[in-house]
């Protein structure tokens, strides 16, 4: 069966010419049901965008307006920039392998399996709001960070190793030497750890991390 055109997610691409658009394009649209275009105006609010551009600099003028302009999605910069990362950003070193692309762009654009309500610690884990809540308050997440909490959380209490935190989260394969891991594991523990000692249930152990038991959220 056909998929629907009208129903396809676009992923945009800011590059200095068309040919990495029909790389991915070539591998990937007509299967999974979006589509690669050029950015060519504001993108939708939450959508994936892929910044490739030669000059370091002028990555860094695009990604840094892009953020100035509001948008809240994904970013993949294939290359180092000069400004501060958000927490959307994502680096990929250059010269990239369209596989590791392309597993990077499979992660973030595929359904949410693993967006389901959970308890965390005091917090309830919304997912699919991209939520920690406690009460009236919220700590706002990104998607990666969802992915990483809920992967931990699928593991019950078990330690999960970082290769296979690379691999499920993030796609990649074994032996990639990145400290993606250990970075988003400390931007987390700042988002959520406070005096109360209940919120330290992201623990470090020899050979990866693990969620302390806690019990599942209530249905509603």
């Amino acid at each position: 069966m056909a998929t629907d055109v009208s129903a396809r997610r676009t992923i945009y691409v800011i590059a200095d010419d068309d040919s990495l658009i029909h790389a991915l394009a070539q591998h990937r649209q007509p299967a999974a049901g979006w589509r690669f275009a050029a950015l060519s105006g504001p993108p939708e609010p939450d959508s994936l965008v892929i910044l490739d551009l030669d000059d370091e600099a002028r990555r860094s003028e695009a990604a840094a307006r892009l953020r100035a302009d509001g948008h809240a999605g994904p970013l993949l910069i294939l290359g180092t920039i000069q400004a501060p990362l958000d927490e959307e950003d994502e680096p990929i070193s250059r010269p990239t392998r369209l596989g590791l692309l392309l597993a990077r762009v499979d992660a973030h654009a595929s359904e949410p399996e693993w967006a389901r309500s959970r308890r965390l610690g005091p917090y309830e884990f919304a997912p699919a709001d991209r939520e920690l809540r406690l009460e009236s308050d919220s700590i706002r997440l990104t998607e990666l960070e969802c992915k990483l909490l809920a992967c931990l959380a699928e593991g019950e209490g078990s330690v999960i190793g970082r290769e296979e935190l690379l691999a499920r989260v993030w796609g990649y394969s074994s032996g990639v030497a990145t400290h993606t891991v250990e970075t988003h594991i400390w931007r987390l523990r700042q988002k959520i750890e406070t005096d109360d000692p209940a919120t330290r249930f992201l623990v470090t152990e020899a050979g990866g991390y693990r969620l302390a038991p806690t019990q599942p959220a209530e249905s509603h």
